[in-house]
């Protein structure tokens, strides 16, 4: 199959091109033209066809679209960003998203090919999390609580209500070893939150391979599915946040932890992984892959770990009275 992978070259993007070429299908990449995108082409050159344009320049997604059986439309403004300029989030995930569908039903019209297309949304969805919740299911009530969760609904709205043959991924927290860095007005804003407050973690592999699998298997038509890790991936804000840092040798202590809800969820995945195959990692395999990537940071710091993390204690302690 023929696959267009848009934003094929952030993390989520690059893992569902690997997975794609490992499957065997011929794959189109398209990004925006930013140096370090171009770099990362010329690494898969020979491999794929990449095309770089603007997803809200109608010629160019007009172009990218042209003869293609798949798509799996990973471009997409990610908060903060989404919360501090919505204007142009809005214009890229949802306009965006819109332009895309509508080149690419004018496409199958005039090739009479029917295409896949695969729209990740999130967990976030869901809103706020209920005290002592079940996992949720996709019959669950859904929410917009900021910029973010609106414009993944409104393009749920949109796939929905497309003649492509569609399928809606909800996926849960996913990030991996890469994806390390983090602002600190996020990280603290996440500290805010309640050490068990419910997070379903799945692996970005994961993810891509659902992805994958979801724009060939005829089961996953018309679904909204849940992609999550499963059991084993069901955690708490404290457990996720804490990996990192004892990682590095060092603790974070729950008193620290804030009493604010997160629009985080556990999520009941056996649909979907009945349909679509794809849960092989776990949160154990997360934690070892930190502990790996950061082997060199733990080394250095065991001779003065107990003064680091007294004065971590104190100075993230301040910082949230703050």
């Amino acid at each position: 199959m023929k696959i267009l992978v848009t934003g094929a070259f952030g993390n989520l993007g690059l893992m569902c091109v690997e997975r794609a070429l490992a499957l065997g299908h011929e794959v189109r990449c398209f990004d925006v033209p930013t140096k370090k995108n171009r770099q990362t082409a010329r690494a898969y050159s020979g491999r794929v066809e990449s095309i770089f344009g603007d997803i809200r320049n109608s010629s160019a997604v007009e172009q990218v679209v042209k003869g293609v059986e798949g798509i799996i439309h990973n471009a997409s403004v990610l908060p903060p960003v989404t919360e501090t300029n919505s204007l142009f989030a809005q214009a890229v995930n949802v306009e965006g998203t819109r332009l895309l569908i509508a080149s690419a039903e004018a496409e199958s019209t005039q090739s009479s090919q029917g295409i896949r297309f695969v729209f990740p949304s999130s967990v976030t969805v869901f809103g706020l999390p209920a005290p002592k919740e079940l996992p949720r299911t996709v019959d669950d009530p859904v929410e917009s609580t900021d910029h973010y969760t609106r414009h993944k609904l409104q393009c749920e709205s949109i796939v929905k209500q497309s003649t492509l043959d569609w399928s809606i991924l909800r996926v849960g927290v996913s990030v991996d070893s890469r994806t390390l860095s983090t602002d600190w007005a996020t990280f603290t804003s996440l500290l805010r939150v309640k050490a068990d407050n419910p997070l379903e973690y799945v692996h970005p592999k994961d993810v891509a391979s659902a992805m994958c699998e979801a724009v060939t298997r005829k089961a996953a038509i018309g679904k909204t599915l849940l992609i999550g890790g499963g059991k084993h991936c069901q955690i708490t804000q404290g457990e996720f946040l804490g990996t990192a840092l004892q990682a590095c040798g060092l603790t974070l202590d729950r008193r620290i932890f804030g009493q604010q809800s997160f629009y985080t969820h556990w999520m009941d995945t056996r649909e979907s992984q009945r349909i679509l195959n794809y849960q092989q990692y776990t949160f154990s395999h997360y934690e070892s892959e930190m502990q790996d990537a950061l082997a060199g940071i733990r080394r250095l710091l065991t001779p003065i770990r107990p003064i680091v993390n007294k004065a971590l204690a104190y100075f993230l302690g301040w910082t949230m009275k703050y």
